[in-house]
């Protein structure tokens, strides 16, 4: 009775204790939500129309998602968990759906889907560059990419969904990136995916175009 009595003591005080320190909250923090809000503003106006058409949109793109990225890390490590998760997730889901847009289409048109993706994945790598010169002037610092090079569409799909694939830091954080993503991934997605990164690599190629660099 007496071990009982002290074993709920001893929890009543730890959780005080994380309470006192904000590692549990009741509410979801002010900052969270208004990074929430913002991801979902630039889900619907660069996202869900199927990317940018032009290098303006493309431009326009790249700096809200550096903003984004910059409020993201401004936030302490106990939250910044939080929108990260949910920047992944839609990074997951922009790319299934340009993945899933191809594979849809019959095969004759396909071909003209690739050249479409092709053109906004060089369209967003110039943006890129032009996206850290302006982030640069308003104070911004830095690229809009963190400081990267990414190339290709893992690049575009992580400039439409913050917490893409990470921007600088080591090879090893890159490569855990990597398989957190296919391992939750089923093996029909990795089969899908396969084959559509080597159709696109085959069409830059006939193109004249460099690789991307994710055959």
């Amino acid at each position: 009775m007496w071990w009982t009595f002290a074993a709920i003591l001893l929890a009543l005080l730890a959780f005080c204790i994380a309470w006192f320190f904000g590692w549990i909250r009741f509410t979801t923090d002010p900052r969270v939500l208004e990074i929430r809000a913002l991801q979902d503003e630039a889900r619907q106006k660069f996202v869900a129309s199927g990317g940018p058409a032009n290098l303006l949109q493309a431009t326009e793109t790249v700096i809200a998602m550096g903003q984004i990225r910059q409020k993201v890390e401004s936030l302490p490590k106990d939250l910044r968990s939080q929108v990260e998760r949910s920047g992944s997730n839609m990074f997951r889901s922009t790319m299934r759906a340009r993945i899933d847009g191809y594979f849809a289409l019959p095969p004759e048109k396909r071909q003209a889907e690739l050249d479409r993706q092709i053109k906004q994945e060089d369209m967003m790598r110039k943006a890129f560059e032009t996206a850290g010169t302006v982030l640069g002037a308003f104070g911004g610092g830095g690229s809009a990419n963190g400081g990267g090079t990414g190339r290709g569409t893992d690049q575009q799909a992580g400039a439409s969904a913050p917490s893409g694939p990470p921007r600088g830091g080591s090879e090893e954080g890159r490569n855990n990136w990597r398989k957190n993503m296919i391992d939750r991934t089923t093996p029909e997605q990795r089969s899908r995916y396969v084959e559509y990164r080597r159709s696109m690599e085959d069409r830059r190629t006939q193109l004249g175009l460099p690789s991307s660099g994710h055959r």
